[in-house]
């Protein structure tokens, strides 16, 4: 059962996803972003190694969410160059 607090915890995250993929696609377009180079940094992230003391659940999830805004950059702002649509990401 969701309480209200996730309810709103939940509805807080969809508005700050929206407005962060605004905020993305403005600056994109104004050419103050380079799509590669933020991707290439969310790799960077995945692909470093995590301190052992770490909640191993918890750094899991990051990653998975770092790797599904990967995914959304390289399928909206990157041209796909090789013949499968995943990225290196999973």
């Amino acid at each position: 059962m969701t309480t209200d607090l996730e309810t709103r915890l939940q509805a807080q995250i969809t508005a700050q996803n929206l407005m962060i993929e605004a905020l993305l696609e403005a600056a994109i377009r104004a050419g103050q972003l380079d799509p590669r180079a933020l991707l290439d940094k969310l790799e960077q992230f995945v692909s470093a190694p995590k301190a052992s003391f770490v909640n191993r659940n918890a750094i899991a999830a990051v990653m998975g969410e770092v790797g599904a805004w990967a995914d959304m950059i390289s399928g909206r702002y990157l041209e796909v160059k090789d013949s499968s649509p995943e990225r290196s990401l999973r």
